[in-house]
């Protein structure tokens, strides 16, 4: 937790981020083999995130939305949701009907401001500029992403990182503090690493991610155009690097 300055952060406004991703960082698998060309080989890293003063509305929202197909006779039947006491909405699991009901609330929802970061594997930037090591790959990635959505000393902010492989709260906290770094400013914030189906919010997050992904790799733009008045910043990553 970083609390640099001498206001009660009890006191402040606060802002949640709710960051997760999509792809790995990985280019090789066991006994090294190089994983790139071949089949299940994921070519991007995205990670996003969105950031809400009022996350109360978001994750009512979700919850909301579960429940009524939950409670729905057209959907709760469905077999990843009947066998599933615990399930949550998840863009890339969830059956194609329900992916279009939460489209549509998402299209409706209002509240939050979402930033992408997209990066494309290259092979030599992975080998000279991250040492070839997916870690810092990773989280270079995400130091990107964070650049710019933490700048203010009037401000409370809670980041929750949805948890996937082996990240870490170390390494979390390694590329904010380089993103405050950047911003030259000191601010009081709180790092969590917390379970997607903890926190309904990541659900939002998620699905942003995912219509990205479908327009970059399934070139079906339908669900990114549905949603792109909520995408505040999209940035693409290591594409001068690669020239």
């Amino acid at each position: 937790m970083g609390d640099k300055s001498n206001i009660d952060p009890k006191a402040l406004p606060k802002s949640y981020i709710f960051i997760d991703e999509s792809g790995d960082p990985v280019f090789y698998g066991n006994r090294k083999k190089l994983l790139l060309g071949e089949e299940g080989f994921q070519p991007y890293l995205i990670i996003g995130l969105i950031e809400t003063p009022d996350r109360i509305k978001l994750r009512r929202a979700v919850l909301e939305f579960i429940n009524d197909i939950k409670a729905d006779p057209m959907y709760n039947s469905i077999p990843s949701i009947i066998s599933n006491k615990n399930w949550f909405v998840h863009a890339r699991g969830d059956h194609p009907e329900v992916r279009a009901k939460f489209f549509e609330m998402l299209r409706d929802l209002s509240g939050f401001k979402a930033h992408i970061v997209i990066a494309k594997k290259h092979l030599t930037i992975f080998n000279k500029k991250h040492n070839n090591n997916p870690t810092e790959f990773y989280f270079d990635v995400l130091h990107h992403l964070m650049r710019g959505r933490l700048t203010s000393d009037a401000v409370f902010y809670n980041l929750y990182l949805s948890q996937r492989g082996n990240d870490t709260l170390h390494y979390f906290e390694k590329a904010v503090a380089k993103a405050l770094m950047a911003e030259n400013v000191e601010i009081n914030y709180n790092l969590e690493i917390v379970q997607a189906k903890e926190m309904p919010e990541l659900s939002i997050i998620d699905y942003l991610i995912w219509a990205v992904q479908r327009k970059l790799q399934k070139n079906e733009p339908r669900y990114f155009n549905a949603l792109k008045d909520k995408f505040e910043t999209l940035l693409n990553l290591y594409e001068d690097d690669a020239q």
